[in-house]
């Protein structure tokens, strides 16, 4: 896949400012639109994005936080580049949250073959420019086989972003000042605004709970896995579980609805700024432009590799 992780590279560091492209749709949920809309939509565009997430424990905020995360950003992006959005893939690998009983556990062997078959449906359905969004670290265990396998089975290529990504400081922003913003209460940080601000645009801001109070346990720690960590998300790969389910995301602090509503304006912002300094678009030309030289040269060239 070097050929579009090249292409990638050249846009990630754009910054270029865009605003919603395309005709006004009630909403971009592929699953809210009637079929008659679908159709409509097929007619002029073929991209879909993807939030695929994970529900697992995750302090004061709801277990399906680093779902609804991507979702918001696929919302925001499917708005600015003309695409719809697939909701609902919300229970894959959660790893080593496990120990909390809010956590469902699908392994990525179990979760890799499902969207293996949504993805053949939505090429089918004539979703050929298909974008899969994650914000939950282990993530690419479940995702990364599939961009590679579907290449193999369809020669079409389909795209796997971290939400992390779209967080990085455009050219001549400091990475302090983007990271960690200013923001309206004490002991929040970046990350959670972003979290907030994604429950707003998901019409869901009611579901994070105000004035609910929790406390971390006495716990031991496991000291040869946070040596590891450093190793980066790949490398130091190795299987453990968390020693609480405090251990990720900590104990609910307690917040009014005044409160969470100035954090998630923050976080809306947030999201809003990244996605405008993020090249969608460029990301979608270097998929086009994939597709066509492995349609128009690698196949025709060296086709007797795949099976017939």
């Amino acid at each position: 896949m070097r050929t579009i992780t090249l292409l990638l590279v050249a846009v990630l560091g754009s910054s270029s400012a865009w605003a919603q492209t395309g005709p006004q749709m009630r909403t971009r949920l592929l699953t809210s639109l009637t079929n008659t809309e679908v159709e409509q939509y097929l007619k002029r565009n073929d991209v879909i994005f993807i939030p695929v997430g994970t529900v697992e424990p995750h302090g004061g905020l709801p277990i399906d936080c680093e779902y609804v995360g991507p979702l918001a950003y696929a919302i925001k992006m499917a708005e600015a580049t003309d695409g719809l959005v697939l909701p609902g893939m919300a229970y894959f690998f959660p790893d080593a949250t496990i120990v909390g009983r809010g956590a469902v556990h699908v392994t990525p062997s179990e979760g890799t073959p499902y969207l293996m078959a949504v993805a053949r449906s939505l090429l089918r359905q004539g979703f050929r420019r298909q974008v899969y969004i994650t914000g939950h670290g282990p993530s690419f265990q479940t995702v990364s086989p599939l961009v590679r396998q579907f290449y193999d089975e369809t020669h079409v290529p389909i795209v796997h972003l971290e939400s992390s990504a779209f967080r990085r400081p455009g050219p001549g922003v400091a990475s302090g000042a983007a990271a960690s913003p200013t923001l309206p209460v004490p002991g929040f940080s970046a990350f959670d605004a972003m979290l907030f601000g994604a429950y707003v645009i998901a019409g869901r801001l009611e579901d994070i709970p105000v004035n609910l109070a929790g406390s971390v346990p006495e716990h031991a720690a496991n000291p040869g896995v946070n040596d590891l960590f450093p190793l980066g998300p790949q490398s130091g790969t190795i299987g453990f579980y968390m020693s609480d389910a405090t251990d990720h995301g900590g104990a609910p602090r307690p917040i009014t609805s005044e409160q969470r509503a100035a954090i998630a304006r923050a976080g809306v912002e947030m999201i809003e700024q990244t996605v405008r300094s993020f090249d969608m678009k460029g990301v979608l030309e270097a998929m086009r432009e994939h597709d066509k030289f492995t349609q128009q040269h690698i196949l025709p060239t060296y086709g007797w590799i795949f099976p017939r």
